[in-house]
């Protein structure tokens, strides 16, 4: 599975998840990217063939919901709470890297579509 990280999250957390063999990019990372709107991003997102990791739930369900409503799928969305993976606490982004990367080893979803509350590890 191939993730964008949307740009609330550290570039760090890409660059542990590629060194273990996964294929992650981060807006936060990537200029063309950066401070693009959510319907741009989710249509990166499905053009690139990418699940999109956020915390951005609010804005990013109504799209979801909009293109499933229309008949379109998508990679399929990653939801991370703020409170679970809290960018000002020490544990992150490490926890936010084993989390990924125990979703990524085992993932409880599959085909499109889909929307998954990511736990900590």
């Amino acid at each position: 599975m191939r993730l964008l990280l949307d740009e609330m999250h550290a570039p760090t957390v890409a660059a542990a998840l590629v060194d273990a063999g996964h294929d992650v990019v981060a807006v936060a990372a990537d200029s063309a990217l950066r401070g693009c709107s959510d319907a741009s991003l989710l249509q990166h997102a499905m053009e690139s063939g990418r699940a999109l990791v956020t915390e951005n739930v609010g804005d990013f369900s109504v799209l979801v919901q909009r293109r499933v409503a229309a008949g379109e799928s998508h990679p399929g969305v990653i939801l991370t709470n703020p409170a679970r993976f809290n960018r000002a606490s020490l544990a992150y982004p490490g926890n936010l890297v084993a989390a990924l990367t125990a979703f990524l080893a085992d993932p409880p979803v599959d085909g499109d579509s889909w929307m998954w509350w990511l736990q900590p590890a």
